[in-house]
């Protein structure tokens, strides 16, 4: 909240923990400021899946690029470990 600007806009991304606090000091409160929510990105699916797949088959949205290793379902507790050691952005788990 503190780095906004006049009038501006907070997102929190995701959800919290069931019980989660925020908590910020009344004077972090710029005026005009808002703190909003997002969750999925406020997507529309009926609208953006078809366009997302439509960008990916056209090579303008990569999403292989965004996978940083592949594995097999029971290497699972090995994908949680790399993620939360900061060594993969993704990981796929394939079904095999």
């Amino acid at each position: 909240m503190e780095s906004l600007a006049v009038g501006g806009t907070a997102t929190v991304v995701g959800v919290l923990p069931r019980g989660a606090m925020i908590e910020f000091p009344w004077e972090a409160l710029r005026p005009e400021c808002k703190l909003q929510t997002s969750r999925m990105g406020s997507n529309r699916f009926r609208v953006d899946i078809p366009r997302s797949l439509e960008l990916y088959r056209q090579g303008r949205l990569l999403l292989d690029e965004m996978v940083s290793r592949r594995g097999r379902l029971d290497e699972i507790n090995d994908a949680l470990r790399a993620m939360k050691a900061g060594e993969v952005a993704r990981t796929v788990l394939l079904f095999e």
